[in-house]
């Protein structure tokens, strides 16, 4: 079997839920040297990420991140949650991103899934429309 930065993610995680949380360092200490024996130093920096996306898989947690110009949609990301996590029955982490280029709306990411609600997407969508050629009837 080969070894991967995920393979040693799960194995992380599921010896890190039998230690106590002062043993967890430790841990993590081991997992990077073993990473860096294996020849995967460039993904000692994203271990971190992997290690907490496994976590959350593993307790069932659904990621969703959401995208608006400024990084923060106030209490609307609050109720958006709400509605999310009542209509999956499941619990979701929210994590807010600003991203000027989205020009205006938002960008909605549950899981796997992707929503584009986007003011550029729909710039994008007509410019496309207005350029293709008109058809001619005779």
């Amino acid at each position: 079997m080969k070894v991967n930065a995920l393979s040693i993610a799960r194995a992380f995680v599921d010896i890190a839920k039998s230690l106590a949380a002062e043993d967890q360092g430790a841990l993590a200490d081991a997992a990077i040297h073993l990473l860096v024996e294996q020849g995967l130093l460039k993904e000692c920096r994203t271990f971190p990420a992997l290690v907490e996306r496994v976590w959350r898989k593993q307790e069932g947690i659904v990621p969703v991140r959401l995208t608006t110009t400024s990084g923060n949609a106030g209490p609307a990301a609050q109720h958006l949650l709400h509605i999310i996590e009542s209509s999956l029955k499941k619990s979701c982490v929210l994590e807010e991103r600003a991203d000027a280029s989205i020009v205006g709306g938002l960008l909605l990411s549950v899981g796997d899934e992707r929503f584009d609600a986007t003011l550029r997407s729909s710039l994008v969508h007509l410019a496309s429309r207005l350029l293709e050629p008109l058809p001619l009837s005779s």
